[in-house]
């Protein structure tokens, strides 16, 4: 079974097999990639069946700005809604930002979007060298210009004082 759109109410049905089962025991766990859902949708929309249909969706792609990866984005347009195969199942919506939970009528099935603010990776250019620096550069600081009580520094630096007063003794 596919994914189907009723003409009349603008539903777009997902079945439960169209998702990946991730986990079965001790709660059904599925997870819905939403790249392919788009495909899917396009699909049904250039099928003969589907060419009469408002457009169900935009799609933004992946965009890489400097060095951060922005995530792809997915809306469902309005009259759209979408409902999940009923049942006692999450699902987890993966693969790109997206409004679907928004879009979604409620029955028994959870929906978790994890939509990330469009950050979907980022490279660096910081070395073990850097990394090595940084770390020499902090526990090398001198004691000494550590005054902030409750501090790291502070709290050495007191101990240090007290090791020597009690080696006066």
């Amino acid at each position: 079974m596919a994914i189907s759109i009723d003409p009349l109410t603008f539903v777009i049905l997902i079945p439960r097999e169209d998702m990946t089962l991730i986990q079965s025991i001790p709660t059904e766990i599925r997870e819905l990639d939403l790249n392919w859902f788009r495909l899917a949708l396009k699909a049904y929309e250039a099928a003969v069946y589907g060419i009469y249909l408002l457009k169900t969706h935009n799609h933004n792609t992946e965009v890489t700005l400097g060095s951060l990866t922005f995530a792809r984005v997915i809306e469902i347009l309005p009259p759209y809604t979408i409902t999940f195969e009923d049942g006692q199942y999450a699902v987890n919506l993966v693969n790109a930002n997206s409004n679907v939970s928004d879009r979604t009528n409620v029955n028994q099935v959870s929906v978790r979007s994890s939509n990330s603010a469009g950050l979907v990776a980022a490279t660096s250019t910081v070395t073990v060298e850097d990394i090595n620096a940084i770390a020499d550069a902090v526990w090398d600081e001198l004691v000494s210009s550590h005054t902030i009580p409750g501090s790291t520094g502070k709290t050495l630096k007191d101990t240090k004082s007290k090791a020597t007063l009690a080696s006066l003794k």
